[in-house]
C-alpha cells in the first residue's frame, strides 16, 4: 500500500490538534503586524489579534502566502520519511498565491506531488481533504481522486458577510468615502467566490437582519436545485458567537432536513474582513465514486 502524505494551509482554519488527528500537515499562512510575521495558529490566535487591533486604533494586519521555505522543508521532510507521494489541498489563488508556491516548492525537492487550487476555503477546503482521505482509503487512485475533487471544487458554494468595514477602511481595501456611506446606512456588504475562486460582491444589504434573510433565500434557492453534499451546511464566524447562532436557527428552521455545523475563521480572514464576520458554505450534492 502507498504511503501518502497529506497537505495543507491554515486557511483551512483546522481546530488546533484536528488537522494532527487525521494525519495532515498544515502549512501556516503569515500575518504581517507592525512590520513583525507571525504564523497563522502558531505564532497568533484570532483572539491574539483581536486584542492588538482592539488595543492600536492604527494597526492595520496584512496577510502573506506561506513560505516557499516552509513548503520545502516539508516537502524535504516527507521524502526523507519514505511517503510515496502527497495530495495539497491549497486556499483558492484567487486570495493567495499558496498553491502554486507548494507545487513549486515539490518540484523544486523532486517531491511527487498531486496538488489542487480549491477555489475555496475554510471547512469547504477541510471537506476536500477528508474526501480525498475517504477515496483513498477505498482503494481510488489520484487519477479519480483527483478528478473527484475537481468535480467538487466547481460545485462549492461560499459567502461572506463582511462584518467590520473600518478594519477594510484601515486596510486600504475602502475608501474613506465608502466607509462613511456605509456606516451611515447601515450597510452590510455580502461578498461570494465566483467560479473562478474569486471573492467578488454579492449584494449589498441595510442590517445584519436583512443580510441573514438574504442568506437563507439564497441557500433555500440553491439547496432546492442542487441539494447538499452529505447534508452538512457550515456558518463560520469571526468572534462573532451570537450572530453564528442566530443564522444558523434561521437556517435550521427553514431546511430541518440539513445539519448546519458552526466553525471560527482564523486570524487570517479578521486581518481583512474584521471582527464579526459571518460566512456560510457548502457543497452540491455529489455522490462519491464507488466501483
Amino acid at each position: 500500500m502507498d504511503k501518502i502524505a497529506w497537505i495543507t494551509d491554515s486557511m483551512a482554519f483546522f481546530k488546533p490538534g484536528e488537522a494532527e488527528k487525521i494525519g495532515v500537515h498544515v502549512i501556516p499562512t503569515l500575518l504581517i503586524l507592525n512590520g513583525e510575521s507571525y504564523r497563522e495558529y502558531v505564532d497568533i490566535s484570532i483572539e491574539q489579534l483581536d486584542q492588538k487591533m482592539r488595543e492600536d486604533s492604527h494597526v492595520s494586519p496584512t496577510t502573506s502566502q506561506p513560505s516557499f521555505g516552509d513548503f520545502v522543508t516539508l516537502y524535504e521532510q516527507l521524502l526523507e520519511d519514505g511517503y510515496d507521494y502527497g495530495y495539497a489541498i491549497h486556499i483558492t489563488s484567487g486570495l493567495s498565491g499558496t498553491y502554486s508556491s507548494s507545487v513549486a516548492a515539490a518540484e523544486a525537492v523532486g517531491f511527487p506531488l498531486y496538488a489542487i487550487d480549491s477555489y475555496t476555503g475554510a471547512a469547504n477546503q477541510q471537506e476536500l481533504v477528508r474526501i480525498a482521505q475517504r477515496l483513498a482509503a477505498a482503494g481510488k487512485g489520484p487519477d479519480e481522486v483527483m478528478s473527484t475533487l475537481e468535480t467538487f471544487k466547481h460545485k462549492s458554494h461560499f459567502y461572506l458577510i463582511i462584518g467590520n468595514m473600518e478594519t477594510m477602511r484601515r486596510s486600504g481595501r475602502v475608501s474613506g468615502s465608502q466607509f462613511l456611506l456605509a456606516n451611515m446606512l447601515n450597510i452590510k456588504p455580502i461578498a461570494q467566490f465566483n467560479e473562478e475562486g474569486r471573492l467578488v460582491p454579492f449584494k449589498k444589504v441595510r442590517s445584519i437582519k436583512k443580510a441573514f434573510k438574504e442568506m437563507v433565500s439564497e441557500i433555500s434557492s440553491k439547496v432546492s436545485a442542487h441539494g447538499v453534499y452529505d447534508r452538512t451546511l457550515y456558518v463560520s464566524h469571526t468572534l462573532a458567537h451570537a450572530a453564528a447562532e442566530e443564522l444558523r436557527r434561521l437556517i435550521s428552521t427553514e431546511h430541518p432536513e440539513l445539519q448546519v455545523r458552526i466553525t471560527q475563521f482564523g486570524p487570517s480572514i479578521l486581518a481583512h474582513a474584521g471582527a464579526e464576520t459571518v460566512g456560510v458554505y457548502w457543497f452540491d450534492e455529489i455522490p462519491l465514486p464507488t466501483t
